[in-house]
């Protein structure tokens, strides 16, 4: 008599999935998150384990309606309602299509059910840095006068000269900063080494030679609720209240963290024209991600031109 195999609830095979994606792929705990609020919106439409009392019982039209719903969907934001994002919908396509091919290689899936998934065509947008008068105000002109505000000044100033990923930044302790390579971990666990400016590396030791906390955190938050703990390390939220905090105050328009990013990939590809040096400092696999920086600089390069035919040349 051949035995039974047991079904497998859609819950347990999401848990298995995550285990998979932090164990073995070695995944943020913020990408972790993600992936268990993606893989809950979807369990939630099939109906949770009473609707998929086994994994195996998913089917090509449960997906095409998931997707359907995904493209009907509308959210709330600021009183009003609208679409749900077309990036955020291709990330939780993505996500579910990982989940189902890791599904189809453990054999719980006849086959592949991930390649069923079409994807919407995310939009082709160009990086956004920074004018260069915002960035010289917010490595010139912000104050220096109390330790949150020398905390600003070296956060800004560490990651225009980096180019890390806010994440990156703020899971740096300061003991790293006193040796001389500074080593972050970046996607997928990969550590690669940057390099701060003098004028970065000052601000960051005028920063750090103010402090008289015990935390280990390089960049630490002033928050009532943070203030006095072991570690009061600063969020990725923070850093974005800062940012538009700051914003305010110089009269600029609005940026957020990742702008500062944008900005040193920029400067690098106009400065040096290679794709690969900006590919490696910014932490990128491959060269694609680095493409739009390279259509910035010809942007400019055409308008340039553009001024020289008006002078008549």
């Amino acid at each position: 008599m051949l035995a039974t195999v047991a079904a497998l609830p859609l819950s347990q095979a999401i848990d298995e999935f995550l285990s998979w994606q932090e164990l073995d792929r070695h995944r943020s705990p913020g990408t972790i998150t993600e992936y268990r609020k993606d893989l809950a919106g979807f369990a939630a439409f099939a109906g949770g384990d009473a609707g998929i009392r086994d994994v195996a019982e998913l089917h090509r039209d449960l997906l095409r309606a998931y997707q359907r719903h995904l493209g009907r969907l509308r959210v709330r934001s600021r009183a009003a309602e609208r679409p749900l994002g077309i990036a955020t919908r291709h990330r939780r396509l993505v996500t579910l299509r990982s989940f189902l091919r890791f599904a189809a290689r453990e054999e719980w899936l006849a086959g592949d059910l991930g390649s069923t998934i079409d994807l919407p065509r995310l939009p082709e947008r160009l990086p956004k840095p920074l004018e260069p008068g915002v960035r010289e105000q917010l490595l010139e002109a912000l104050p220096a006068g109390t330790l949150a505000e020398l905390r600003d000044r070296a956060l800004f100033a560490f990651l225009l000269s980096t180019g890390c990923r806010i994440a990156e930044a703020l899971a740096l302790d300061r003991d790293e900063l006193r040796r001389e390579r500074v080593v972050v971990r970046g996607k997928g666990d990969r550590e690669r080494v940057v390099l701060l400016t003098d004028r970065a590396r000052h601000a960051v030791q005028d920063y750090l030679a103010a402090r008289t906390d015990d935390s280990p955190a390089l960049f630490i938050s002033f928050q009532p609720a943070s203030k006095g703990t072991s570690d009061n390390r600063l969020t990725a939220a923070g850093a974005r209240h800062i940012c538009q905090r700051v914003s305010r105050e110089l009269a600029v328009s609005r940026f957020h963290p990742h702008q500062l990013r944008h900005t040193l990939g920029t400067l690098l590809q106009e400065a040096m024209g290679d794709a690969r040096l900006t590919a490696e400092t910014l932490g990128h696999r491959g060269l694609g991600s680095v493409a739009g920086y390279t259509k910035v600089s010809n942007q400019r390069r055409r308008d340039a031109y553009e001024e020289l035919e008006a002078r008549g040349l």
